[in-house]
């Protein structure tokens, strides 16, 4: 070394070196040869004599370095190496680290997983330093493995139940247990197998006999599947089948009549089969003949426009699984068609009108492209979509047109007449335009009615006649004029009224006074067709029937004075009494006294002939006539007809 160097485990010490340590012990560095020529020269140098215990410092630390070392090493050979993460396990773990993934999964009891285990460990050789470990693992994955496959064949699974039993592998020692299994299944299979395809083929044929034989033979068999499970299953089928045909049989005399309601009980009847068993495959023949003729029909029905017969047709096809869904497309285009004759019912554009138009819309796109009747609903489908949306025109028109107002109405007009000749609601535009057009001229009658109204207010004849001449300016071509009428005939009415009270009062006073035929003559001079001529012929029938009824009851009268006048005679014999009853009066000399005719003016009304008179020759007879009952309550009295005052100006 060039000059001196400073020494960092140099200890500057006051008081010397301690007793007994006068030289330091070399220490040989192993890493670094050169350390003892170093070290030798610390020994000779000048200070080396005084401070010995850096060689006993530098000494502890490399023991404790190489203590250290060597621990390290051991920990390292006796800890085993950390668990892999099964869960993010890299396509290049090492198979230790595979087979203790795959030994973690199998203690789960999860098949897919030890059949996963069991395929990693196949494929290795016995040079392997694992394969040892694997065939205990595969010895232990097998059993869980072929329980499984027996627990197939129980469920009847034998395709299911061989496979598992294959990947049991050959170095497996369960390997010849599931080979014989698999062996046995099949033989077992095939001969029950053998005895149940008898079975069917005896219920096809219809061989009752035969194939419950054939059932009885499975119950023989030591699994429980041939035992218990197809054994039940093929009496169940057995039952079904004659109960089919039976069924069969009822349906085919159900039909003979031809008619739609005895073909719809033969396929309701029908449905009822199994359909398990041969006898629903020899129903298919006939129910798709009956259902296509009542679809045939169905269809001639909605092409007619009964819709609902074509529904009633259709109904029972939906019990065959062949044509149900056909059956149900017929019905929707009914259904549709119905919605549809219900968005035409009125004239207004209404909010049911909408809802049957967009219920018909919806239910015809349920038809699908394939069905038989896709066409002729393609085509209404795209009828129906134009008239709503004309629909939607006509309705805003309508809410225009509702308004009051000459400008409204045009406006209404207007919008109806967007509605082009091409388009599905054209004729109910122009039945709108033709309604609307009449409310503008109803509107400008409007005027010539309220005047003529506020003229006819007096009441008087004068205001009468002048309100009637205001209201005949409405031409008969005006949507007015039957209003107009109205009220001409109603005000012509009142003037008559006004004009013939005068006489009929006059009637009344007269008729008071006793004098009926004076009223009855003064009553008739009221023309017919005068609005007080019911009235004054009523009042005239009274005073009759009065006046018929006094002469009546003083012929009575005279009648029974006469009879109390004349004594009785004795009579001498029956005949006698005979000739008595036939002549009430006496006729040697005695006349009855002659009935006063009322005068003609005083019965009949003005302008009637009276029938000629004639004297009667013998005595007269009057009839048991009976007057008319009088009223409930007769009044005393003819009061005079009040007419009604005119209303206050």
């Amino acid at each position: 070394m060039v000059g001196k160097q400073s020494n960092s485990f140099e200890y500057k010490q006051t008081s010397g070196n301690p007793p007994g340590l006068d030289t330091p012990p070399a220490i040989v560095d192993p890493v670094s040869p050169k350390q003892p020529a170093e070290l030798g020269q610390l020994a000779s140098s000048p200070g080396s004599k005084s401070k010995p215990w850096l060689v006993w410092l530098a000494a502890l630390g490399f023991s404790c370095v190489l203590g250290g070392v060597g621990t390290a090493a051991f920990l390292w050979l006796t800890t085993p190496p950390p668990s892999p993460d099964c869960q993010k396990l890299s396509p290049l773990a090492t198979d230790m680290e595979q087979l203790l993934c795959a030994q973690e999964s199998a203690r789960t009891g999860d098949l897919p997983k030890v059949l996963a285990g069991l395929e990693l460990v196949a494929l290795w050789t016995p040079d392997h330093p694992l394969y040892r470990e694997a065939q205990r693992l595969v010895a232990e994955w097998s059993d869980p493995v072929l329980a499984a496959a027996q627990q197939r064949i129980e469920r009847s699974d034998l395709r299911g139940a061989i496979d598992l039993a294959s990947r049991i592998p050959k170095t497996s020692p369960l390997y010849k247990e599931a080979q014989a299994s698999i062996v046995e299944w099949k033989r077992y299979w095939q001969k029950g197998e053998t005895i149940s395809t008898a079975a069917r083929k005896a219920m096809q044929a219809q061989n009752w006999q035969l194939a419950r034989e054939r059932i009885e033979a499975l119950k023989g068999f030591r699994q429980d599947h041939w035992r218990f499970e197809r054994a039940r299953a093929l009496s169940s089928l057995l039952d079904a089948e004659r109960q089919g045909r039976r069924l069969l049989l009822q349906a085919q005399a159900l039909s003979n009549g031809g008619q739609p309601a005895q073909l719809g009980a033969a396929i309701a009847r029908l449905s009822r089969i199994d359909t398990r068993t041969y006898a629903w495959a020899a129903a298919q023949k006939p129910m798709k003949q009956w259902s296509e003729i009542l679809l045939a029909q169905g269809w001639q029905q909605w092409q007619q426009g009964k819709l609902n017969n074509a529904m009633t047709l259709a109904l029972p096809v939906l019990k065959n699984p062949t044509l149900a869904q056909t059956a149900q497309e017929l019905l929707w285009l009914s259904q549709a068609s119905k919605h549809a004759l219900g968005s035409t019912t009125t004239l207004k554009p209404t909010l049911p009108q909408l809802w049957n138009l967009s219920a018909a819309i919806s239910t015809l796109q349920l038809i699908p492209s394939t069905s038989r009747y896709s066409s002729r609903a393609q085509s209404m489908l795209k009828h129906w979509q134009a008239q709503l949306q004309d629909f939607a025109l006509l309705q805003v028109a309508w809410g225009i047109g509702d308004i009051a107002h000459p400008a409204a109405k045009q406006l209404a007009i207007w919008q109806a007449n967007q509605v082009t000749n091409d388009r599905p609601r054209r004729a109910q535009a122009q039945t709108l335009v033709s309604y609307w057009q009449v409310g503008i001229r109803r509107l400008e009658d409007q005027p010539y009615l309220l005047s003529a109204r506020q003229l006819a207010e007096p009441g008087t004849i004068a205001a009468l006649r002048s309100a009637i001449a205001r209201v005949q300016l409405i031409t008969p071509a005006r949507p007015s004029r039957k209003e107009a009428q109205t009220l001409v005939a109603n005000w012509t009415q009142r003037i008559q009224a006004i004009e013939d009270q005068p006489m009929l009062d006059q009637a009344f006073a007269l008729a008071n006074q006793g004098n009926l035929p004076a009223a009855i003559q003064v009553a008739s001079a009221i023309a017919p067709g005068r609005s007080l001529y019911s009235q004054a012929q009523s009042a005239i029938w009274g005073w009759q029937a009065s006046i018929q009824a006094a002469e009546q009851a003083r012929i009575r009268e005279r009648e029974a004075q006469l009879r109390r006048s004349r004594p009785p005679e004795p009579l001498s014999s029956p005949d006698d009494l005979l000739d008595s009853e036939q002549e009430p009066f006496p006729v040697d000399g005695f006349s009855p006294p002659e009935v006063p005719t009322p005068a003609p003016s005083s019965i009949y009304p003005p302008g009637t002939e009276p029938p000629p008179t004639q004297t009667p020759s013998a005595p007269v007879y009057v009839p048991n006539y009976e007057p008319p009952p009088p009223p409930p309550t007769p009044p005393t009295y003819y009061q005079p007809y009040e007419p009604v005052p005119p209303p206050p100006r």
